[in-house]
């Protein structure tokens, strides 16, 4: 019989997977065809050119951005009666001041216009927050719903989970802290007061500081909860920084505190201030001194800054753009001047002149440059 029209002529989902077949069987392979470009000098310029363009669009920006935020920093560790005692008496007095601790006096003169916000910042030298114990000894799901969210008895807080390190009946909940951990035990302290004068008045007027909305937004409506600290920090011999007072996910400075620095020098915000400061401004800081780094022997700094698009004042990323664009625009130029200018000599592509057989000049292959010639050639005979 003869054969239908459809069972003559193959379908067409059998013709595509005959033609994916084929083109599965090139691919495993290897014979697809490819693009192999060569790279002669304009390529490279060219691609020299591009990204030193790239790299000075970026680092010039980010540079004067950065040049333009003004800082002022002053280190208050070693002031007032601090400045002449060692680190083991400067720790006795901090400890014998107890919770009202040492009041010193540093002053910032401002020579450039500060433009608000400003924001006050404070700087712990030698802190190293970024330990990996010290960053995991934190429980998210005790700050967020509470004592009652560790029903395993474990916590990554050790031995930061009791106050005596153990249950002891003697406290409320066992004695159970909350917030626990050692970021949150160690909390920061000191406190700050700011007035401003001109230089040579007599009459200063007080900065306020602004400490609301300087925490992460994430922190406050997801991470911690309105749950109230328990335990924490409530016995002067085994604290280590002051205590809270609020719900955790209201208390600014505990947040901001949870957050741990990644460098040694750990910078934390402290609030901003909502005013201009002209120049020739002098800023009278007044420090309640209570935060002991004097064991470690840790500089305490303020810094007062403005702030950019790109953030604080940090010249490295801008520098480090422009000489990674200079030096590829320096690139281009030399490759420039030795290939385009023809102050080098250069080998032409695809010149079949060039081939060794044809430098000989009649034409064929050379013989080999070792050994006899083969028997039967003119050579030999």
């Amino acid at each position: 019989m003869p054969s239908s029209e459809s069972d003559s002529q193959p379908s067409g989902s059998a013709a595509q997977g005959k033609k994916e077949s084929k083109w599965h069987k090139r691919f495993v392979q290897q014979r697809l065809r490819g693009w192999s470009p060569i790279l002669h000098a304009r390529n490279a310029e060219l691609y020299f050119l591009a990204v030193g363009v790239f790299c000075l669009a970026l680092g010039i920006p980010i540079l004067v951005a950065s040049l333009n935020v003004v800082e002022y920093k002053a280190r208050y560790d070693l002031a007032g009666v601090f400045a002449d005692l060692d680190s083991n008496n400067q720790q006795e007095l901090l400890w014998g001041a107890g919770d009202e601790g040492v009041l010193v006096m540093v002053e910032i003169e401002v020579t450039k216009r500060m433009t608000a916000p400003i924001y006050v910042v404070y700087e712990l030298d030698s802190m190293f927050q970024n330990y990996r114990r010290y960053v995991r000894s934190f429980d998210p799901d005790n700050m967020h719903d509470g004592l009652a969210a560790n029903k395993s008895g474990v916590s990554a807080c050790e031995p930061f989970t009791y106050i005596t390190g153990a249950p002891d009946a003697a406290f409320p909940n066992q004695g159970a802290i909350l917030p626990c951990g050692q970021i949150s035990q160690s909390l920061f302290n000191d406190t700050f007061e700011l007035s401003a004068r001109r230089r040579g008045g007599a009459a200063a007027r007080e900065l306020p500081i602004n400490s609301s909305d300087i925490a992460w937004a994430s922190d406050r409506e997801h991470l911690y909860g309105p749950v109230n600290a328990e335990n924490f920090n409530t016995v002067p011999a085994l604290r280590g920084g002051r205590g809270v007072f609020a719900p955790l996910n209201q208390d600014q400075h505990w947040m901001v505190w949870q957050r741990p620095a990644a460098q040694a020098q750990a910078q934390k915000l402290y609030g901003r201030i909502d005013s201009d400061l002209e120049a020739d401004m002098i800023v009278t800081v007044l420090v309640y001194n209570r935060y002991n780094t004097y064991g470690f022997q840790g500089a305490k700094s303020l810094i007062l800054t403005t702030n950019s698009w790109v953030g604080g004042k940090n010249v490295f990323l801008g520098s480090v753009y422009i000489v990674i664009g200079g030096l590829a625009w320096l690139a281009a130029a030399s490759l420039f001047i030795t290939y385009n200018l023809g102050l080098f000599w250069k080998r032409g592509y695809g010149d079949l002149s060039l081939l060794s057989w044809e430098v000989n000049g009649k034409g064929a292959m050379p013989m080999a440059r070792t050994g006899s010639a083969p028997p039967g050639t003119p050579a030999a005979r």
